[in-house]
């Protein structure tokens, strides 16, 4: 329990990475650029607390059940992405750009959380590399 409030922690201090990065983006790019990196940014966030919570859920099992959750979720994570970009398209009128760097960056940054958290789980008494 201890490496997942480290996790959600580590995934909470990137998206706020993420959001001082759009608010820079409001100030000094424009107003279209800072809609696509905030909908990107919080689009990641969200998808990172439903990996938690996914993860919560299955740490009382063994890890092979944990990584079927993270996989049974992809459908859920996709179809977000869907109504996330097709909103921000067509609704808000945001940049699409920066609405990729910014998912990209919060979703590479989540899976590194999420490979390390993995790690910590499927290891417990082995001697780890140093």
């Amino acid at each position: 329990m201890k490496n997942l409030k480290i996790a959600f922690l580590l995934i909470s201090l990137f998206a706020v990475v993420n959001l001082i990065i759009s608010g820079f983006c409001y100030l000094y790019i424009g107003i279209t650029e800072f809609k696509g990196y905030l909908v990107g940014a919080t689009l990641s966030f969200l998808l990172s607390a439903l990996w938690v919570l996914g993860a919560r859920k299955g740490m009382k099992s063994n890890t092979m059940v944990l990584l079927a959750i993270t996989l049974g979720g992809f459908p859920l994570r996709l179809a977000l992405l869907g109504v996330f970009a097709f909103a921000g398209l067509y609704v808000i009128k945001m940049s699409t750009m920066h609405f990729a760097i910014a998912f990209l960056v919060g979703t590479v940054l989540s899976l590194i959380v999420e490979i390390w958290f993995f790690n910590t789980m499927t290891v417990p008494g082995r001697k780890k590399l140093q």
